[in-house]
């Protein structure tokens, strides 16, 4: 625990350090050189936020105390050391009153209360306190004039003064030619960083944890929806802000319109219309305008189209073998290429953002039985390539997220259907809509930002509407209210 509580300092103390806040990250060092006294980081950090050189210094030998190859240290403190005197300083004596403190080679105390105990151990354990270096000069002294005394009276022995950072020794002889023992007079000068025989360690609180800003959602009008509203009872394609604000109709009254996709620059749409009876895929501008037949399949019928995200190319389920399949249509070729050949309904595909794949749902059984979610991978072949993702109960419509890491779709078990998320793998599967009795749920599509999935639901009255909500199943939104089904949103990338 002491080691976690000394990594959680340590950490904070970066932060702290980080964002400039030099004296919470002094406080939080301190705390942690009470916890281990021998941590190099520690005394490193510290030297970095500690407010004087003689701090700094000190900080920097106790690092080599414990580590003597420390080379970030021993170069900060060779920065350190004071620049040598001019030659006017040095032809100029001082008297001792005016000689400067030594520093001791080794902090005798702490420059401040929160670092005392964890300085105090590593003084105490390395260095000799100066009274102790004092006592130890004296003695000495003391002894080499008893030795000349009792060799020759007749000689007076000369005090040898110690620094005097140490002490300030004086000797007094008396003006006669009888010889006496020199009185010595020893002065102790107090030691600046000497630490209080009575220091209480102060207790420092524990912060508070961070907590990160939820970011702000963006506000819905921001994004663009194309959608179908049932108009006397014909769909028909509309276009609005994501708020339901500014809706104008796209296409004409009197004929059914269905299955809108955006091209990937936002600037057409397709969808499909009646031709002779059966569903053909059209491309218009973004408002509708100048509709173009993409391709005729005058045998068939198309559905559930999606554009590709270079924009080269759709895809749809069709018919044209008995049973739906998935077929890409490259804009320009003669062609579509078929990519599925299951027993059963294969239908509604979906790009990943990148183009290698497209997830779609299809009946494994081929006997009308449930539909399941699977992806086909583009760049591969054979059974390897189409992986499924769902086995139970009915799952369709699925929409892959703006960065290719989820799929939300729709799932059917029992009462109502429901939206949920999985990853790209089929992994991790979550329901997202809730509290809504039994209603459907349906048509998931994607913010480009990721930040939003917009669906429709029944869950606010007996028809279809559209409604916002996060990716969490949060935030949900009523967009329309209309008394006609409103469905099939599409936001524009």
């Amino acid at each position: 625990m002491a080691q976690e509580e000394l990594s959680k300092l340590l950490s904070e103390a970066r932060k702290a350090m980080a964002s400039g806040n030099k004296p919470l990250a002094r406080q939080l060092l301190e705390q942690a050189l009470t916890l281990d006294d021998n941590n190099v980081p520690a005394w490193l950090l510290l030297a970095r936020v500690v407010d004087t050189p003689r701090e700094r210094r000190i900080c920097y030998e106790n690092v080599l105390d414990i580590d003597p190859n420390n080379v970030e240290a021993r170069r900060a403190l060779e920065n350190l050391r004071p620049s040598p005197p001019s030659s006017a300083s040095l032809s100029t004596p001082r008297t001792p009153a005016q000689q400067p403190v030594k520093a001791p080679t080794k902090p005798a105390g702490a420059t401040t209360p929160g670092t005392a105990e964890a300085w105090r151990s590593q003084r105490q354990s390395r260095t000799l306190s100066p009274l102790a270096v004092v006592i130890i000069a004296i003695s000495v002294v003391a002894i080499l004039i008893g030795l000349a005394l009792l060799s020759n009276p007749e000689v007076i022995v000369g005090i040898i003064t110690p620094p005097p950072t140490e002490a300030a020794i004086a000797q007094t002889l008396t003006p006669t030619g009888t010889a006496t023992l020199p009185m010595v007079i020893v002065t102790v000068v107090p030691n600046p960083f000497a630490i209080p025989p009575t220091w209480t360690p102060s207790i420092t609180p524990t912060l508070p944890p961070t907590e990160t800003p939820t970011p702000t959602l963006p506000p819905l009008s921001t994004y663009t929806l194309l959608y179908i509203r049932e108009v006397d009872g014909l769909p028909a394609l509309f276009i609005s802000r994501g708020d339901g604000s500014a809706a104008r109709r796209l296409t004409p009254a009197g004929e059914p319109f269905t299955f809108p996709a955006w091209s990937p620059d936002g600037t057409r749409i397709a969808f499909t219309r009646l031709v002779d009876g059966r569903e053909q895929i059209f491309v218009a501008n973004a408002d509708g305008s100048d509709a173009q037949m993409a391709l005729e399949m005058p045998n068939t019928r198309a559905r559930a189209v999606a554009w590709s995200p270079d924009g080269k190319a759709i895809a749809f389920s069709s018919d044209d073998v008995q049973v739906d399949d998935i077929f890409i249509y490259r804009f320009g070729e003669p062609a579509t290429e078929r990519i599925t050949d299951g027993r059963g309904i294969e239908t509604d595909p979906a790009w990943s953002p990148d183009g290698t794949k497209i997830a779609y749902a299809a009946d494994p059984s081929g006997r009308g039985g449930s539909l399941q979610i699977f992806v086909r991978d583009l760049t591969k072949q054979g059974r390897d390539a189409t992986v499924q993702l769902t086995s139970s109960g009915q799952n369709f419509s699925p929409a892959w997220s703006p960065d290719g890491s989820h799929i939300a779709y729709v799932s059917s078990q029992g009462r109502g259907s429901r939206i949920f998320v999985m990853r790209a793998d089929g992994s991790n599967k979550r329901q997202i809509t809730f509290g809504d009795s039994g209603a459907e749920n349906r048509d998931p599509s994607w913010s480009p930002d990721g930040r939003y999935i917009f669906f429709s639901s029944t869950r606010n009255g007996n028809v279809l509407n559209l409604f916002s909500m996060t990716p969490d199943g949060g935030n949900i939104t009523q967009i329309t209210n209309f008394p006609e089904n409103t469905y099939a949103p599409k936001v524009k990338p």
